[in-house]
């Protein structure tokens, strides 16, 4: 159960072809434009508005820089657990929209922002999880919590702990409490296998740390588990349409 901040930075254009979004995110556009699509359905974030994503989805997202600098965001990524125990939504949930910004969401935002960086106690970053979410719904957001983890998802989970780890089925299937035939055929009833999951877990972390940090790309491969950085290109490029080097 958390809540994370990160700070997007881009000085070229970065097209990203469906980014995981396994959290509830509320980016701010601080410079440039944010452009995402889902389908048919197309959305444009310049700076000043919010992007606001339910768990559980996939969106083709491009970063534009600004005419006169990099492209700019900070964002809060709250887990789907501290969103349930944040906001028990009975009302029809929204899937991902964009706001323009209004006073009450720029000040629950900042308000969140600024505990994360003071590192207040889990406790109270439920409470300015709680404003923001109130504040989105003024807007007419609200937020689908994703509903009770599936298999995968709890993989996921314990695979991002550490995605350098040599996992195997064996492994996470007795951390799971389960035989590793059931977490299998468990995996297969959703759609997925484990190294589908260890290998989206490793990617998706990836993206992150290239997007918002300067950390060399080899360490970023050494630290997701690829012990060859072309095969970790490779595989980045056939899963999200772009270089690893593209996005820096």
């Amino acid at each position: 159960m958390s809540v994370a901040l990160l700070h997007y930075h881009a000085r070229s254009r970065q097209y990203v072809a469906a980014v995981p979004f396994t959290d509830f995110v509320v980016a701010r556009i601080q410079a440039g434009e944010k452009r995402i699509t889902e389908g048919a359905r197309q959305a444009t974030a310049a700076t000043g508005d919010y992007l606001v994503v339910s768990p559980g989805i996939l969106l083709n997202v491009e970063n534009l820089p600004a005419s006169d600098g990099p492209y700019q965001s900070s964002c809060l990524a709250v887990s789907r657990e501290l969103l349930q125990k944040a906001w028990p939504a009975e009302a029809a949930p929204s899937r991902w929209t964009v706001l323009r910004a209004y006073p009450v969401l720029d000040q629950a935002f900042a308000h969140a922002e600024q505990g994360l960086r003071d590192e207040l106690p889990q406790a109270v970053l439920v409470h300015r999880v709680r404003e923001l979410l109130e504040a989105l719904g003024i807007g007419g957001f609200r937020p689908a919590p994703g509903g009770d983890a599936g298999i995968a998802e709890r993989v996921r989970m314990l695979l991002a702990t550490d995605p350098q780890q040599s996992w195997r089925a064996e492994d996470v299937a007795a951390q799971l409490a389960m035989s590793p035939a059931t977490l299998r055929r468990r995996l297969a009833a959703e759609g997925t296998s484990f190294r589908a999951v260890l290998e989206e877990t490793r990617l998706a972390r990836a993206l992150t740390l290239i997007q918002t940090t300067t950390l060399p790309l080899k360490h970023i491969a050494d630290d997701c588990g690829y012990l060859s950085p072309s095969r970790f290109a490779a595989r980045f490029r056939q899963r999200f349409g772009s270089l690893p080097s593209d996005l820096r």
